[in-house]
């Protein structure tokens, strides 16, 4: 079966019907992400991997019913736009901005803004901590999404101070220790949330075994002004460790 047979076939499993145009637009992501040629941005080239591996693995986070109603996300440490651009290609009422430090990947994703015609997208070329503690960002967004890029103490660092009060952070996980999950729930509790759910996304046979999870951490109260710390603090001393 093709990859975009087997994304559409997992994705409605998920509970998400993707039409022509969507998956359409999903193929061209794909193609984009495989091309590129000036920085490795997910580290793989082959489009099968890309389609399966990455750009379907960022639509499971439709899993967390909330996100079909969000009308602002923040992608935090987007890379090479997962899985912010894949959410707002079967989504594009939500309005997207993607946070990422690194300039090369910043220019990919610049590039596939414009090659793809997206509106309602922006790339901001920070460090998270200097994007949450910036008032147009701070307590401005109903969603996060971080996909590997750290430990949960650290991503809730990140994520909890781009939230309003009642949004929700998604940390995309492969495997968890139960060391992991208390250490954010500390770590949330000083930042004015809680780590409320756990979501296993479960895969088909044709797709593969493979343990992936979406961590949810809801933002009950206003984060202190003191969070996040400066620029590399949080991956340093995360915050449910000090």
């Amino acid at each position: 079966m093709g990859a975009l047979e087997l994304v559409k076939l997992q994705a409605r499993a998920w509970g998400i019907g993707l039409d022509a145009q969507r998956l359409g637009h999903l193929d061209k992501f794909a193609r984009l992400l495989g091309d590129y040629e000036e920085a490795n941005v997910i580290g793989t080239r082959d489009k099968r991997e890309v389609l399966l591996e990455h750009v379907l693995d960022s639509l499971s986070c439709f899993l967390f019913k909330p996100l079909g109603e969000a009308e602002r996300l923040a992608d935090v440490g987007s890379g090479g736009g997962l899985p912010g651009l894949p959410i707002k290609l079967v989504a594009p009422q939500v309005r997207v901005t993607l946070v990422e430090g690194t300039a090369k990947k910043a220019r990919f994703l610049r590039r596939t803004l414009q090659t793809m015609s997206l509106d309602g997208v922006r790339v901001v070329n920070e460090r998270a901590e200097e994007v949450g503690r910036a008032g147009e960002h701070r307590e401005g967004y109903d969603v996060t999404t971080a996909r590997a890029v750290a430990r949960l103490a650290v991503v809730a660092e990140y994520c909890v101070p781009l939230l309003r009060v009642g949004g929700h952070a998604i940390s995309m996980k492969g495997s968890l220790d139960p060391e992991e999950i208390s250490e954010g729930q500390r770590a949330a509790e000083k930042l004015g949330a809680e780590v409320s759910e756990i979501i296993r996304v479960p895969r088909l046979p044709e797709i593969g075994e493979k343990q992936r999870s979406l961590v949810i951490v809801r933002k009950v109260g206003e984060t202190p002004n003191r969070y996040p710390r400066s620029v590399g603090v949080p991956a340093k001393r995360p915050l449910g460790m000090v």
